[in-house]
């Protein structure tokens, strides 16, 4: 029964499969030929094994027919089960095991044919690839030897590479169905070779039978046939395959040799153009240029009809396409009362881009090569619509400087003559003495400039002084004989300027936008997004203005491609522009990641969420410094490091860090120690090493303190990890405060501690809980100590609420006679010692200096006083009567 539902279901799938004509699911056929193969023996043995079961059942099937009119009283059930028993099932009509090993037959036989048709026709397109290929052959070995003939002009060998890239797709062409019906001959003998390997290993001795050793010997007389077709295409393709090779490796070599020869064409020697040797021919140079500029002409522009059509369609789709995308911008931006400049930017700068990215679409060409002429016509395009819209951005934001034309504009004719004899192949002598009757008419046109008023906007005032600096320069390296270094100067000058006044007008409408976008929500997430992203592109706009320069020159792309995108080598590290400005990209968008993270951190207590406040600024730590260690990570695999080399720079900082840097590791590891332990936090009020202040700010290597003298100090973190801290508001704001007072023997101390406790209690800035007290701390040498301890509810108010509470006392003491004591010094004197004689002074000295009157006796002590003492003033005067007078 299992085998009998297998069979269904593979019936349904095979009328299920979608049917060729003629021709079976190949990728099926060679399946399902195999599983047939496999399966077949299995088949055989299993059908010799029922075999002797059926004729059991034969058997017992007669007997019981002869038995059957004795059963005839059976139970009517037993009748049944008996009836059920001889019950067999249907077998099918086809065996669809036998239709896949007709389908695979089939193919068989089909892939025969082919394979004979294919050998029958060869014989006709032999004949015809060898009258066609016969004078691409000739062009080929024409374009060889011009080759090693202009190998050293970088002119002629562009011409001839963009000769031999068409000579080679033509070639291709022609080749092209003679490789098509190879390849096709390729793909049957693939399958044939299938087909052999998936017979069995034991499908090869002689006891097989007549119609299997029919399909093993098609297979192979197909095999053989295939072969034989293949090495008669192979034979006959091999002559024009082995010219095509010769010809790409020949494109090859000149493609690495041109930047190198464009190299040397910019960078020339000087030119001797006062010698009459350089003037001798000039006649003939004349006629090669002419010649240069002819071989050329298909590299310069198409030469067609189809080609012009090409570019004729590519350049009218730009068009439209740009055009309308700036009129809807127009629309939809600009209104009745927008700025002159907004109106400015839609009317004359992007009209010019547009006419430029359309030509530059234009110059495209079939083969992917681009047409010169059309590429530096639509450079120098794009070149003066960014010196429209550069000026255009500028007045954007400075709306009160007046509306004037583009400064820029004044340098603009001067370097399009500099492109124009660096695009012509014309004789040396010839393009220095133009380029400097340009230089000397500029310097004297210039003296006729009206100076512009720009307000605010050094930026053009500066370059345009600077443009006669820049002239006399190039003046002077025409004189010597470098024309080309005089106008790769200007253009150099020129090009940074509007690189430099385009950045900034762009950096200042990203500014502008930015203040007119939603503060909160989702949008302004995706705002401040895009805002991060303006500012990269903005450089890279910049950038490829520059570059646009460049590109424009003949071989501009050829040294672009060699010395910009490919970089600079720095031992095994890569560097390129492209890798330089995703650098910068990715930067941007850190840094506004960094920002919109913590600021999303920062609004969690508001969200409604139970955290704990001061976990915030340890989280926005360890976010900001995940997200820079990715970013840290991404520029050394972007620079070609592998990160497996990370272990040998640890190696190395962990020498350094040993010997140079344990200062910078301990303070940035105590810094990490005080983010995360949270022993410190922004607005802390702490003491160490003798500085008391407030903590603004804990970064990685220093903590900033500010003292209440309003000066920052910059404290190295080792200091709060390895000396005493004492922090002041860390467990609250609540401090403690304490006044000691002395008061005098004989004060009333009731009194006094009752007026303490009073005015304590008194204050506003004095808790009530823990209740103010008064200690009778001591009794000192002059005076009786009191001490009042009290809570103030904020540690910035502890200073001035014990400034009022001094106050306060004294005030109190005053109106209740209280006499807050100072210290006083009692000294008795015993015994006085002998009254000593001073000596007498000589008389020069004398005679030049008066002697001092003895001061009398003091008078007794008063009353009250003790009686065997005197006073500190009384013995002071006795010492001073009794020191003999000197000189």
């Amino acid at each position: 029964m299992r085998h009998y539902c297998f069979s269904l279901i593979v019936s349904f799938c095979l009328l299920a499969l979608p049917a060729l004509p003629g021709l079976p699911n190949p990728a099926v056929g060679p399946a399902l030929g195999a599983a047939s193969q496999a399966t077949a023996p299995k088949a055989a043995k299993a059908e010799k094994k029922a075999a002797p079961q059926a004729e059991k059942k034969d058997k017992a099937a007669k007997a019981e027919d002869a038995d059957k009119g004795k059963a005839d009283d059976a139970a009517p059930d037993q009748k049944a089960e008996d009836a059920k028993a001889e019950e067999k099932p249907a077998l099918p009509e086809h065996d669809p095991w036998e239709m896949v090993w007709a389908g695979q037959r089939g193919m068989l036989n089909e892939i025969k044919e082919t394979a004979a048709k294919l050998s029958d026709s060869f014989a006709d397109q032999a004949a015809n690839l060898t009258g066609r290929v016969q004078p691409f052959e000739e062009e080929a070995r024409r374009l060889l030897v011009l080759t090693n003939t202009f190998k050293n002009w970088p002119n002629p060998m562009e011409a001839v590479s963009r000769r031999i890239t068409v000579t080679v797709n033509q070639l291709n062409e022609v080749l092209e169905p003679v490789m098509l019906a190879r390849s096709e001959a390729q793909g049957l003998l693939e399958r044939v070779n299938y087909m052999a390997d998936s017979l069995p290993e034991d499908m090869h001795d002689g006891r097989l039978s007549a119609e299997m050793q029919s399909y093993i010997q098609d297979i192979g007389q197909a095999r053989l046939r295939l072969a034989a077709v293949l090495a008669q295409y192979d034979s006959a393709l091999a002559p024009s395959l082995a010219l095509l090779k010769r010809l790409e490796k020949t494109q090859e070599n000149i493609s690495a040799q041109l930047p190198s020869l464009w190299k040397d064409y910019y960078l020339q020697s000087p030119v001797p153009y006062l010698s009459p040797q350089a003037w001798a021919d000039f006649g003939q140079q004349m006629l090669n240029s002419y010649q240069g500029m002819m071989l050329r002409l298909p590299v310069e522009m198409p030469v067609t009809p189809a080609q012009w059509g090409t570019a004729v369609l590519r350049f009218v789709i730009c068009l439209l396409f740009t055009g309308v995308l700036s009129l809807l911008l127009y629309k939809r931006w600009i209104s009745r009362s927008a700025n002159p400049a907004s109106r400015h930017i839609f009317r004359v700068s992007l009209p010019w881009l547009c006419l430029g990215l359309s030509l530059l679409g234009s110059s495209l060409s079939a083969s992917g090569e681009f047409f010169r002429l059309f590429l530096a016509l639509g450079n120098l395009s794009i070149i003066l619509g960014q010196v429209f819209l550069a000026w255009d951005l500028r007045l954007l934001k400075y709306p009160d400087v007046e509306q004037q034309p583009a400064p820029f504009r004044r340098l603009m004719p001067l370097t399009l003559c500099a492109y124009a004899l660096l695009y012509l192949p014309l004789t040396k002598p010839l393009v220095l003495v133009i380029w400097m009757g340009l230089v000397i008419a500029s310097l004297a046109w210039r003296r006729r400039w009206t100076k512009g008023d720009y307000g605010s906007l050094q930026l053009e005032t500066s370059v345009l002084d600077g443009d006669s600096i820049v002239l006399w320069l190039c003046l002077l390296l025409a004189i010597s004989g470098l024309h080309i270094y005089s106008m790769a100067l200007y253009l150099l000058f020129v090009s940074c300027s509007l690189a430099l006044e385009l950045s900034l007008g762009g950096m200042a409408l990203i500014s502008n936008v930015n203040e007119h976008l939603p503060k909160e929500g989702a949008r302004a997430a995706l705002a401040r997004l895009l805002v991060a992203l303006a500012a990269p592109v903005v450089l890279v706009v910049a950038v490829v203005g520059v570059l646009l320069w460049v590109g424009t020159l003949p071989g501009g792309m050829y040294l672009l491609s060699e010395y910009v995108l490919k970089g600079v080598n720095v031992g095994a590290t890569q560097f390129n522009i492209v890798q330089i400005l995703l650098i910068i990209s990715v930067f941007y968008l850190t840094r506004t990641a960094v920002a919109m993270g913590s600021r999303f951190l920062a609004k969690l207590p508001k969200q409604g969420l139970q955290i704990d406040a001061t976990l915030i600024p340890p989280m926005q730590t360890a976010f900001t410094y995940a997200v820079w260690a990715i970013f840290g990570l991404f520029v050394l695999r972007a620079l070609g490091m592998e990160l497996s080399n990370l272990a040998m720079v640890a190696g190395g900082l962990s020498v350094g860090i040993g010997f140079g840097m344990q200062t910078i590791v301990n303070n940035f590891l105590s810094g990490l120690i005080l983010i995360f332990s949270r022993t410190l936090q922004a607005g802390d009020v702490v003491e160490v090493g003798g500085t008391t202040g407030r903590v603004r700010k804990i970064s990685v290597r220093a903590t900033m303190v500010e003292t209440f003298d309003n000066a920052l100090i910059y404290v190295p973190n080792s200091e709060f990890v390895a000396s005493r801290l004492i922090n002041w508001t860390r467990n609250s704001r609540t401090v403690r405060r304490e006044i000691t007072v002395g008061v005098a023997y004989g004060s009333d101390t009731a009194l006094v501690m009752k007026l303490l406790l009073a005015i304590a209690n008194g204050h506003e800035n004095v808790l009530k809980y823990p209740t103010p007290t008064v200690t009778f701390n001591d009794f000192g040498a002059s005076t009786l100590d009191f001490v009042l301890r009290f809570w103030v509810k904020d540690y910035d108010v502890g200073v001035s609420t014990s400034s009022d509470m001094r106050l306060e006392i004294e005030k109190q003491f005053r109106q209740h006679r209280i006499e807050v004591a100072f210290p006083q010094l009692d000294v008795h004197i015993k015994d006085m010692p002998p009254r000593v004689r001073a000596p007498q002074a000589p008389a020069r000295v004398r005679a030049g200096r008066p002697t001092r009157r003895p001061r009398r006796r003091p008078a007794a002590a008063p009353a009250g006083e003790n009686a065997a003492g005197t006073s500190v003033q009384a013995e002071k005067e006795t010492e001073e009567k009794d020191v003999p007078q000197t000189a």
